[in-house]
């Protein structure tokens, strides 16, 4: 038995809990591009990064089983989604320094949405930097996308009017998925939810289906804007280190991060900060404030 299915990065994950669960053994040992390997009586099933499940044996007829419940599953959760789809999410929001990058991306129709799971996308949360990276140049070629990289100095100009980075994200939301929602002729619209104003994007009601969810990685076209935006975050955050003559800046909003911050103060002013970092943030602000 050679069978190939094709399965998201969070579908792999329920059907890897599944499996262990009715005794399957996985693997210690991976071969380059495999996601993981378990074994059970008669059958082996190979999950690689690229979304292809392969189940081999003559025993295979339980993790078959369980793999089509829970693309059924799946199945029942896209009914009612209309493509063309459009995906939106951000990165960098929870980041001291560098940009806010927003992204968006399209799947015109099942097969290009079946290439997005193939060129491996899924939560960036859960790739490495070198991953994002490389997955980020095949999604390039694929569907329709946008992305929007607010450098820290226009993030501090344009936070400094809202007061607020919910807002500011539906203010560049609602200009980004609008005009790849008209470019793609979108009818389903889905953005991973960063709070509670998400909803408020739209002052005018749009003719596609809008909807927020939390963790909506789970569909394809957010993963790949998740993964487009965390590209960018990153290509910004050097850009900015570059730029300002820093060289490294870190990432987060670590105690590291912050330490980092002071130090960088200390030795080419506090008023430096307002070109790499985001001053919304509270060390960010008490830095600014402070007397030295």
């Amino acid at each position: 038995m050679n069978i190939v299915k094709v399965m998201t990065h969070e579908q792999m994950e329920r059907f890897r809990s599944a499996l262990t669960a009715c005794g399957a053994i996985e693997a210690r040992e991976l071969p380059a591009g495999v996601y993981f390997l378990a074994r059970s009586e008669g059958s082996v099933v190979t999950a690689y990064f690229s979304g292809k499940v392969l189940f081999q044996g003559h025993g295979g007829e339980t993790p078959v089983q369980l793999a089509e419940e829970i693309l059924a599953r799946a199945d029942r959760a896209n009914e009612g989604l209309e493509f063309p789809i459009v995906g939106g999410d951000e990165s960098g929001k929870g980041d001291l320094f560098g940009p806010l990058a927003v992204a968006a991306f399209a799947a015109r129709r099942e097969s290009e949405r079946r290439e997005i799971v193939q060129a491996g996308a899924r939560d960036c949360k859960l790739m490495t930097d070198a991953e994002v990276r490389t997955v980020a140049a095949r999604l390039n070629g694929l569907g329709m996308s946008a992305v929007r990289i607010l450098m820290p100095d226009e993030y501090n100009a344009r936070y400094a009017g809202v007061h607020n980075v919910n807002v500011l994200l539906n203010e560049v939301y609602g200009e980004l998925l609008l005009e790849l929602a008209k470019r793609a002729k979108a009818h389903t619209v889905i953005l991973d939810k960063y709070g509670g104003r998400a909803m408020g994007i739209w002052k005018t009601p749009q003719r596609f289906r809008f909807i927020v969810e939390t963790h909506a990685e789970r569909y394809p076209e957010v993963a790949a804007a998740s993964v487009l935006a965390r590209a960018a975050f990153l290509e910004g955050l050097e850009r900015t280190g570059r730029d300002s003559g820093v060289g490294r800046l870190p990432k987060g909003a670590s105690m590291e991060a912050q330490s980092f911050m002071r130090r960088l103060a200390s030795e080419r002013g506090k008023e430096m900060l307002r070109s790499v970092a985001k001053v919304n943030f509270a060390p960010v602000k008490e830095c600014l404030n402070s007397l030295f």
